[in-house]
């Protein structure tokens, strides 16, 4: 199975790659936690990378950074988001 469980009210910012197999790492505590396959509730996702090393060289590969948790003023902001999917509004 592909894919990635993004739980209720977190919210992914701009061009960030989700996929199996994508390393979802969570900064916003002293120490960094990685995981993959699952972005926790009410996180918010910003795109990152990280090094890897290749035979051709290192390079920077592409991971999702949890750099905290949503706060009421994320709430106000995505309000007419949620009115729009709660009354099945197109736009």
């Amino acid at each position: 199975m592909e894919g990635v469980v993004v739980e209720k009210e977190a919210v992914l910012g701009a061009n960030v790659v989700l996929t199996k197999s994508t390393r979802i790492i969570d900064v916003s505590k002293e120490v960094a936690i990685e995981t993959k396959g699952r972005i926790p509730a009410r996180s918010v996702v910003i795109p990152g990378t990280y090094k890897k090393k290749f035979p051709a060289g290192e390079y920077q590969v592409p991971c999702a950074l949890i750099i905290g948790k949503r706060k009421a003023s994320t709430d106000l902001k995505t309000s007419l988001n949620d009115a729009l999917r709660d009354f099945n509004v197109a736009v």
